[in-house]
């Protein structure tokens, strides 16, 4: 078996060795930005997309009239009203 591990026991010495660098390292600063700017493209994406289903939902409330008041003086209402 290949055996990548480049030390012969796991020290304090080494436990900051990682594929991209130690502490620190432009590897290190490299990943932190790409991963910051993936976590903001996500979070802007899920708000776009509830936003969209958001106004989906409210359209279909409008259109259904289940967002009108009754006009001022009328008894309240529980259920489907015929």
């Amino acid at each position: 078996m290949f055996d990548a591990f480049p030390f012969d026991e796991w020290t304090e010495d080494i436990a900051e060795f990682w594929t991209f660098g130690g502490e620190g390292s432009t590897g290190t600063w490299i990943m932190t930005v790409l991963g910051f700017a993936v976590m903001l493209v996500a979070f802007w994406g899920f708000v776009i997309l509830e936003n969209r289903k958001l106004t989906h939902q409210a359209s279909r409330l409008k259109a259904s009239g289940a967002l009108e008041r009754p006009p001022a003086g009328a008894p309240p209402t529980i259920g489907p009203t015929t």
